[in-house]
């Protein structure tokens, strides 16, 4: 009888591990970090919740930064980050592939900027605008969209990156910015002037975090660190 109660038992906890999986294996990205007002819009439900630190990210989710928001999220998969600014609105969507393991990627920004951070992978990362698509492996880049569908300008920082639209194709380089003035226009690529595009001057990078905690005295302590690329 005993026997048959333990039996029961790892039964009952094996059903409700494979439901927690099953119900999480859709799961494609994480939020590491956020400040000011972010929100996090259900794909499926349709609904709006505030966004935090280790909220688990949908294919299909939708992510809104308010004037003083920011958040920043990685991939599950290959550990590859997208930072999003202000005022920015992106749906995150991913594909898993066939070996079951990575996930083809694409974040679609409707409005706003973001600086995409993409590990050396087998999968596919796109980031796509209502003018183009830029296609990428292995790279670093900034995209910034217009609001109501207007031009898309890309800023390279490391790797290649291609940017396709209606009107044609081209490889955006290290110290290149890319500008796409709609659907149908070709990427027009320039040498990226100092003082150019979104991350000029900025301190710090994607991958520095701080979190604010109580300590034991009830004193709030900010620790800072950085999280240092697999080798």
């Amino acid at each position: 009888m005993k026997k048959l109660h333990i039996l029961l038992t790892i039964i009952i906890i094996a059903f409700f591990s494979a439901s927690l999986l099953a119900k999480d294996s859709g799961k494609i990205a994480i939020i590491i970090k956020t400040k000011g007002k972010v929100s996090v819009v259900n794909a499926k439900t349709k609904k709006s919740k505030k966004a935090k630190r280790g909220y688990k990210l949908y294919s299909g989710d939708k992510i809104i930064t308010s004037s003083n928001g920011r958040a920043a999220i990685k991939f599950s998969d290959d550990g590859s980050m997208v930072r999003i600014r202000k005022n920015s609105t992106c749906v995150i969507k991913g594909k898993l592939q066939k070996d079951r393991k990575t996930v083809a990627k694409n974040v679609y920004v409707e409005v706003g900027t973001i600086f995409s951070k993409i590990t050396k992978q087998k999968s596919l990362f796109r980031v796509s605008t209502p003018t183009s698509v830029a296609s990428v492996k292995g790279t670093q880049f900034w995209t910034v969209q217009e609001g109501n569908g207007g031009a898309t300008y890309y800023y390279g920082e490391e790797g290649i990156v291609e940017i396709v639209s209606k009107g044609g194709s081209a490889l955006l380089k290290k110290g290149q910015t890319g500008y796409v003035k709609n659907k149908n226009a070709k990427p027009i690529i320039t040498v990226t002037k100092p003082g150019e595009g979104p991350g000029a001057g900025e301190k710090g990078s994607v991958d520095d975090f701080d979190i604010e905690f109580m300590n034991d005295q009830g004193q709030k302590v900010n620790l800072k660190f950085k999280v240092e690329p697999k080798k």
